[in-house]
């Protein structure tokens, strides 16, 4: 018993911090105490999850592996990034943090648990319960103002998701007498051509994709992240699809192996039609956060494309694309947090004009960033998307590689128009002085994408065995 608790530790470091921001008394004078003790407690919980990587975290329904080390390690920097970025907006616009910060730890909560799953209704309640953090953001980001359409469909959804996940690990309980993944792995094998089992494998995909914000649901998404602070776009952005994705090759993986060869054309309608909507939709716009919504959906489309088949050299592919992926982000979140006026970080595409004029450093970042994400070379984004293509080039789906290489180019021009807004518009804005700490998160971001991009054969090489050993 005593082993088993020092390592849920990690866990109940997280699970101390929710208790102590979500419900205690808080005075408006305590941001940056409530930010200290955020980043206090995430280093405690982090410490422990690197010394107990390899060890279950809950035994018996969940498991310590590589793998999800892998995703665990992305979960927690998003967690730092954001905690770094955003305190000073919170004590600037005297606005309560608490809310933030605490579902902040719900999600590293529940995507640790998620991440590291063997077990169906453990599986249920991580999904249910990021949703329901993602949604208190979403509506505390209206700001106490009438709660937005797109807050109350993600409401709904979440609902939906609830009923779905409820509902499917109900039924296979009644069926097989557990939830353990290789248990409910057995049942799929015995009854893969039934009905109902595809009924029930697609009840518990459904949900993964709307956290996703994969079409069709993906105007949901996209919707909520145009009106959200930029806090909540950044947590968005980084922290939940990590764990979604680590979940989602778990599941896949470990439990429906049995029935993917059902999902394979679902997952290629998914993919392409996220590849194509995404790529469209950020061009359709001017809320520069709801351009990079779009684009998320683009890039999450060219993942899910190639990781559908779930082999080791597809995870490898998918794995880094989305490595890449979330490293760019990070830095425009960062270059995000740099422009504001007034103390409020700017939402309109016209808002941003002739800032390269008045932040030339933080504006040239931002459009790195920007080629790094649209998989140009010399930037690490072509890493991504270089595994991407090749696996496609060498399973020979040609016509989704044109496809995609031609979306690419649609994206390519939604981007071209904000580096024409950031580059080559008059200065219309006065910008508010930038605090150093952004210029540090963005020079370390740099730095990191440099160094991995100088040498790529060591660590290409050294995720590559860790992302493997999920199909073990």
């Amino acid at each position: 018993m005593i082993e088993g608790l020092v390592y849920f530790s990690p866990l109940l470091i997280a699970i101390i911090a929710v208790l102590i921001l979500m419900f205690g008394e808080h005075e408006e004078d305590e941001q940056y105490r409530c930010f200290r003790f955020s980043r206090v407690m995430m280093l405690i919980s982090f410490a422990l999850a690197v010394i107990f990587y390899n060890k279950p975290p809950i035994t018996g329904l969940s498991d310590g592996s590589s793998f999800a080390l892998v995703f665990e390690l992305l979960l927690y920097a998003g967690g730092f990034v954001l905690l770094y970025l955003s305190r000073r907006w919170f004590a600037a616009m005297h606005r309560l943090a608490y809310v933030f910060c605490g579902c902040l730890f719900m999600s590293l909560l529940f995507g640790y648990l998620l991440i590291s799953s063997y077990n169906l209704a453990l599986t249920a309640v991580s999904i249910i319960m990021i949703c329901i953090s993602n949604y208190i953001l979403l509506k505390d980001s209206d700001n106490q103002r009438e709660i937005s359409f797109g807050t109350r469909l993600y409401l709904l959804l979440t609902f939906v998701c609830m009923f779905m996940l409820v509902g499917a690990s109900v039924l296979l309980y009644h069926r097989c007498g557990a939830l353990d993944y290789e248990v409910l792995r057995l049942y799929f094998e015995l009854n893969k051509d039934s009905a109902e089992t595809f009924v029930l494998a697609t009840m518990m995909i459904l949900p993964f994709l709307f956290l996703l914000g994969l079409a069709p649901l993906h105007f949901c998404v996209a919707e909520s992240l145009g009106k959200a602070t930029l806090p909540v776009f950044a947590y968005l952005m980084l922290m939940p699809i990590t764990a979604v994705w680590g979940g989602f090759i778990q599941l896949n993986v470990s439990m429906l192996t049995p029935v993917l060869p059902l999902f394979r054309l679902f997952y290629i309608a998914i993919a392409l039609a996220s590849v194509g909507i995404g790529a469209v939709g950020a061009c359709s716009g001017q809320n520069i956060r709801k351009i990079f919504g779009y684009a998320s959906v683009y890039h999450f489309g060219i993942a899910f494309l190639t990781l559908r088949r779930f082999t080791p050299n597809a995870i490898n592919a998918s794995c880094v694309y989305l490595f890449a992926y979330l490293l760019a982000m990070f830095g425009i979140c960062a270059c995000l947090f740099g422009l504001k006026k007034k103390g409020e970080y700017l939402f309109m595409l016209s808002e941003f004009e002739g800032a390269a004029q008045k932040r030339p450093y933080i504006s040239v970042m931002m459009v790195i960033f920007m080629f790094s994400l649209l998989g140009l070379p010399p930037f690490i984004g072509f890493l991504g998307l270089f595994s991407a293509l090749n696996y496609l080039a060498l399973h020979h789906h040609y016509y989704q590689l044109l496809y995609l290489l031609t979306t690419m180019l649609v994206l390519g021009y939604a981007y071209l128009q904000i580096i024409k807004v950031l580059c080559f518009e008059e200065r219309k804005t006065s910008f508010d002085r930038v605090d150093r700490g952004i210029y540090t998160a963005i020079l370390l971001n740099a730095v990191l994408m440099a160094i991995l991009i100088l040498q790529p054969h060591y660590w290409l090489e050294d995720v590559k065995p860790l992302l493997e050993t999920v199909l073990q």
